[in-house]
């Protein structure tokens, strides 16, 4: 076997030619490697073959050598019948030696091919030796003894041939010694037929192609050997870099659950050593790790256990676990390991430590139900525990009623005090309404200065009147917030259930008119819904029949809101927003106008047209701008949106790509089968899909596997509290991060303050959208806004700029006592 040169400790630079020799001859010298390897490999089974064989062979001479003595009285004189008989037994000495040298090593030795070669050239001797004697006697021997001669030669012929068929050159060598004596027999005798030279050819023939097909198959025995042994080289390095860099811990039981073969990984994973891992029992090792959790949380392990009872492959089985005092999460895979019988003998599989993953759904999770500033329950999970106290119990109706409520002139306290008092004053209330109320009963924050109470158990007046009076009562007191005393005034509005409604709408329906008339009629005080609040309904019918004579008499316009890269400083595009200019009333908000148009079906036409004017708007644009529209659920839900967004691409020359599509978490909530297919179907034009509002919605991650989105919207609610609270910044963190790792563009809506724009640069946001850069601006001004921004400066945060690092439970506790 050729040896490996290795190269000197400081070799000069090669050139390009120089590693392309280099490397060739390295190949060379790999390919050389292999083969010798393969040649040992394969001598390797021919003397092992060979030895098998052996004293079968030796037998076969053996009773043939006793045949030939019985003949030879009269036919072969007795010195030259001894002198036979001692050559064979000297000739038959070595390969027994050999083979009982061979019986007794405990790991065989590879032989060499001279090695080899002498086995060839003694069986040759052998032949010709036991030959002789036979070939001498034939022509003297009767018929009958001829006969018997001959058989034996033949037999002899055959038993080496196969004996001898793992080494080709010695049953060449055997095979033309005796095939030599045989046919010096057969022509000194008169008897001499075709038959018998056709007959020695047979025998000769069968025993060279067996010798042949015994040799390819321990060649093909060596190289299968090879490439198992290649095959399980790698897989060794495989694992081996898996447990030296993977993120995966690997694991294996034996069929009693016991941890067999302990990694080092698995060891430090579980803060312990190899040797008091090995052999522990798996179960027993869980319940000790579990030991202190809740029952629910313990029932995942009797989930595992009954995974590997089934004995079917599992994936991401959650597990708890405490180490040394520390929770954490694995999720687990595993699949059953198979004697050759397919009897179980065990498991093998995997654990990853999703501890941090599993946190950061946790806290999205606790996004999704509650209001990250003052802590309540928020608008979406609101609903969803109405809704449960509306379920009938034990055959009676629910009792129970809402409490719907908001602060007078919250507004004018933002734009004197600031947003920051007027956090702190919103997280004010939130205390107080949780301290008036019971420990059953449920205070939610539905958005701004909006709260609603679920009263659970009564819905008499008397009973809800004293909690309005305690509620008003607790709000009357002034509110230290942000080192100023701000006096605060409620009116609420009471449905009850079910005389005031039987489902969530009609409850909240209700509530809501009743607050109106509240603050229209009674401001600071409470009103119980009544039958004539439904008036406000009919103005709602007003409002619908003035919006269908606004889409034919132009009324609707486009305004635009500008996105700006926060890398580049440089303008991104834009958001094209509805307004409703009524000849009567003036300018109607959006949140009033959306929501009827969406009910009365006019959100189609009405979104149609927005969808066109805005391509159309866009593609006049001097630079290549991407333009945002905003699509409602009943939109996606229609079957020919896709054709709609097509047309208007047709119409105005608008590149797909430069069109963005904003769709809100509710286009999920009643989702049909189409509607994600209809997103597909818009990301196959071209355009891009953005998410809205991300994170007030009730399973904002759900959505997020559902469909993957070219851009996440970070709702304007988070990046208000972005420079108050600790607690903000940490979600948008964690939102950022979600985005990032997904590849989707982050989008940060409500930008107010130069420090708020500093601080999500700081976090990496992308673009940023909001009052500080622009409010929404007529179709005629974009282009001129768009060639002033080049000489606006990046802002820069205000001299002693300090972010707030107060949690809400600190703020709350750290608020002074309200002096009566």
């Amino acid at each position: 076997m050729p040896a490996i040169v290795n190269p000197p400790a400081a070799p000069p630079r090669p050139t390009s030619r120089n590693r392309e020799r280099q490397r060739s001859s390295q190949r060379r010298s790999a390919a050389k490697t292999s083969d010798a390897s393969l040649q040992t490999r394969t001598l390797t089974h021919q003397h092992q073959a060979l030895m098998r064989m052996l004293p079968a062979g030796l037998g076969v001479v053996l009773i043939a050598t006793l045949i030939v003595t019985a003949i030879a009285p009269g036919l072969l004189g007795d010195e030259l019948l001894y002198g036979w008989l001692a050559a064979t037994a000297s000739l038959t000495l070595p390969p027994s030696y050999a083979w009982w040298r061979w019986k007794r090593q405990s790991r065989p030795k590879a032989p060499t091919r001279r090695q080899l070669l002498w086995t060839a050239l003694s069986a040759g001797l052998l032949g010709l030796v036991w030959i002789s004697a036979p070939a001498a006697m034939f022509n003297q021997a009767t018929p009958a003894q001829q006969g018997m001669l001959a058989s034996t030669m033949l037999s002899l012929l055959c038993a080496g041939g196969i004996v001898l068929a793992a080494v080709p050159p010695a049953a060449a060598a055997w095979l033309g010694s005796l095939s030599l004596g045989l046919l010096y027999a057969l022509a000194r005798s008169s008897s001499l037929s075709s038959y018998s030279v056709v007959q020695w050819l047979l025998y000769l023939g069968v025993a060279g192609l067996g010798s042949m097909a015994w040799q390819r198959a321990l060649q093909a025995r060596a190289n299968a050997e090879a490439r198992a042994e290649h095959q399980n080289q790698l897989i060794s390095l495989l694992l081996r870099d898996f447990e030296d860099h993977g993120s995966d811990v690997l694991w294996e039981i034996d069929a009693k659950g016991r941890l067999i073969h302990v990694s080092k990984r698995l060891a430090d994973a579980l803060r312990s050593d190899i040797d008091s891992l090995n052999g522990r029992n798996l179960r027993s090792l869980l319940t000790e790790l579990q030991r202190g959790l809740a029952d629910n949380e313990r029932e995942s392990a009797n989930t595992l256990y009954e995974r590997l009872t089934e004995g079917q492959p599992f994936r991401d089985v959650l597990l708890p676990l405490v180490v040394k005092g520390q929770s954490r999460w694995w999720s687990v895979t595993a699949k059953p390991l198979l004697d050759e019988r397919g009897s179980p003998i065990g498991w093998r599989g995997v654990a990853r430590d999703v501890t941090q993953s599993r946190q950061a759904d946790r806290r999205l999770a606790w996004l999704a139900h509650f209001d990250t500033l003052t802590s309540l329950n928020n608008r979406a999970h609101f609903r969803v525990l109405l809704e449960q106290a509306l379920q009938p119990m034990q055959g009676r109706d629910a009792q129970g009623a809402v409490l719907c409520l908001d602060l007078d002139n919250f507004k004018s306290v933002n734009d004197t005090l600031g947003h920051a008092t007027g956090d702190a004053l919103l997280i004010e209330i939130a205390r107080r309404l949780k301290a008036a109320v019971a420990k059953t009963d449920v205070v939610a924050r539905l958005g701004g200065d909006e709260f609603a109470v679920l009263l659970r158990h009564f819905n008499d007046e008397e009973s809800i009147s004293q909690v309005c009076d305690r509620i008003i009562a607790t709000l009357q007191e002034p509110c230290q917030a942000g080192g100023a005393s701000v006096q605060v005034r409620t009116s609420i509005g009471i449905a009850r259930f079910t005389l005031d409604g039987s489902t969530v709408d009609e409850v909240m329906q209700n509530a809501d008119l009743a607050l109106y008339d509240a603050k229209a009629h009674a401001p600071g005080g409470a009103r119980f819904f009544a039958t004539r609040m439904g008036e406000t309904v009919r103005r709602r019918l007003v409002l619908e029949r003035d919006l269908r004579e606004a889409m034919t008499r132009g009324q609707l316009s486009l305004h635009f809101q500008p996105k700006v890269d926060l890398r580049s400083w440089e303008i991104q595009g834009f958001e094209a927003l509805l307004r409703w200019k009524h000849p009567e009333h003036g300018d109607i908000p959006p949140n009033e106008f959306i929501p009827v148009a969406e009910e009365s079906g006019l959100i189609l036409p009405m979104g149609e047209w927005a969808l066109m004017e805005a391509c159309r708007q866009a593609a006049t644009w001097p630079l290549p701008l991407h333009v945002a529209v905003n699509i409602s659920p009943v939109q996606v839900m229609t079957q020919d949106l896709p054709q709609t967004v097509l047309r208007a691409l047709q119409a105005s020359h608008l590149p797909a790509e430069r069109l963005e599509l904003e769709i809100t978490e509710s286009v999920f909530i009643n989702e049909s089968r189409g509607t994600v297919e209809r997103l597909h179907a818009l990301r196959r034009l071209g355009v891009q899909i953005a998410l809205d509002d991300f994170g007030t919605g009730y399973s904002s991650l759900a959505y997020l596997r559902r469909f993957p989105f070219d851009t996440l919207k970070i709702d304007r609610a988070f990046v208000r509290e972005l420079l108050v609270s600790r607690d903000a910044r940490s979600i948008v963190r964690n939102i950022l991060a979600l985005a990032k790792s997904l590849r989707m563009t982050t989008v940060a809506e409500g930008v107010e303050e130069p420090a708020q724009v500093n601080v999500l640069e700081a976090e990496g946001c992308d673009l940023v959208q909001g009052y500080f850069v622009a409010r929404p601006l007529p179709a005629d001004q974009v282009v001129a806004f768009v060639e002033q921004w080049f000489d606006r400066d990046r802002p820069q945060p205000p001299r002693d700029f300090q972010l707030g690092s107060t949690e809400m439970a600190d703020f709350r506790a750290s608020m002074p006592m309200v002096v009566h």
